[in-house]
């Protein structure tokens, strides 16, 4: 199979970096998530805890969650200097000789020019979404509901402020899957098989 490049983006709260971690693994290549944040923040010479500040939010743990997933809520990332600085990140990366999976980052929008690339979009039902991140983060369904609906927004104008475009646009992605329709697994089996099409040489 040769070099490919795999990038998803994806609804808060469906799972999507529970599959994209197993995706990776199950194909033996880099995954690149909060990585790309510290090289960016390394290489803009920004402070890493500058670029993770947040608005307070309801109660302690959410502002840490908050924290860890509000990527785009701090001006820190609107920066001009940060924004090229990501983009450079990212085809660095994407340069090198090898596969890998990026996550999120407006990396389909960065790389659209690359020729190897897929771009996947996961999503799920919005109760689904409540559900999931209620369990995992010990949060009432209400808060986890406000948490969502907040980071999804964050994000969809953070990638409209970069690329000029709607984050979930039918027109820039390769494949578009609800996670609640297939689960976790079935997710990365549609995966691979769509990257097995894509990109096996015949």
């Amino acid at each position: 199979m040769s070099k490919y490049i795999i990038t998803i983006s994806r609804e808060f709260g469906c799972n999507a970096r529970e599959i994209g971690r197993s995706l990776a693994s199950k194909l033996g290549v880099p995954f690149y998530d909060k990585d790309l944040v510290d090289l960016t923040a390394q290489k803009a010479g920004v402070n890493i805890d500058t670029i993770k500040e947040s608005d307070e939010i309801m109660n302690m743990k959410q502002n840490r969650l908050f924290a860890d997933f509000g990527y785009g809520s701090s001006t820190a990332f609107y920066s001009e200097k940060a924004i090229t600085t990501q983009a450079e990140v990212i085809r660095e990366i994407a340069d090198k000789n090898e596969s890998c999976i990026m996550f999120g980052r407006c990396s389909d929008y960065i790389l659209k020019e690359y020729p190897n690339v897929l771009n996947f979009f996961l999503y799920a039902p919005l109760e689904t979404r409540i559900d999931h991140i209620a369990l995992t983060y010990e949060l009432s369904i209400k808060n986890a509901d406000k948490m969502i609906k907040r980071i999804d927004k964050q994000r969809h104008n953070y990638y409209k402020y970069v690329t000029g475009k709607n984050r979930g646009d039918r027109y820039d992605k390769h494949v578009m899957i609800d996670v609640n329709t297939y689960g976790v697994d079935g997710t990365v089996a549609l995966l691979c098989e769509a990257i097995r099409i894509r990109f096996e040489q015949k």
